[in-house]
């Protein structure tokens, strides 16, 4: 590694939640600085983005989030849905953004698979926490947008809420869920109920899929 690349600090010396920025980094540099698979980094117009190690709480939502929706793309055979991992979808030059979890429509999905995704995905979850609500909310969603993700859902537990950006033609239209279904444009039939996430625990994902799979 240059000497004139920035090193990530030693992030067991930083109390925890942190979201941790280094700026003046290409995407070069981000490819020598993270090589950790395990550490959540992403990287936004030339500002390195490092996460904190998810909450349980987060990741709890995450997985359940992550394997309905991907029981249910797979059962369809609509597209491919990666989630609960630290993969990267590289929207742009000098933007690569990790989702909690993101779904590509089958007939974009890359072959064989590749390291990283390269374009925008067609939907992407962000489980908002308070350690990432004002990046996930700013400019991180903005990123999105700029892309024209299809579909950005974000879930929100601290605050019981799901917010739902579409892209309707050349403009993004955004509902906010309290209860109810709340129900994807771009995954054709899929579902989900808001209560769901608000329950502890979590209700049971295969009762979950049986439900979105009997009332399409």
């Amino acid at each position: 590694m240059s000497s004139a690349v920035a090193k990530i600090p030693d992030l067991k010396t930083i109390e925890l939640p942190y979201l941790l920025r280094v700026y003046g980094v290409t995407e070069e540099m981000f490819d020598e600085m993270v090589e950790d698979e395990d550490t959540k980094a992403e990287l936004i117009d030339g500002v390195l983005i490092v996460h904190s190690p998810a909450s349980i709480p987060h990741d709890h939502i995450v997985t359940f989030v992550a394997g309905l929706l991907s029981f249910y793309a797979g059962r369809a055979q609509s597209g491919l849905v990666v989630g609960a991992s630290n993969a990267l979808a590289r929207l742009k030059t000098g933007r690569r953004v990790a989702p909690d979890v993101f779904y590509v429509a089958k007939e974009r999905v890359p072959t064989p698979l590749p390291k990283q995704l390269e374009g925008a995905p067609d939907l992407v979850v962000e489980v908002v926490s308070p350690s990432n609500r004002a990046y996930d909310l700013g400019e991180k969603r903005a990123a999105y947008q700029a892309a024209r993700v299809k579909e950005i859902w974000l879930i929100d537990s601290e605050r019981k809420e799901i917010i739902l950006d579409r892209l309707q033609r050349a403009e993004y239209v955004a509902e906010t869920f309290t209860e109810g279904r709340v129900r994807s444009a771009v995954v054709e039939g899929f579902w989900v109920d808001a209560s769901w996430f608000w329950a502890e625990p979590l209700p049971d994902p295969l009762t979950c899929l049986e439900a979105i799979l009997e009332r399409k």
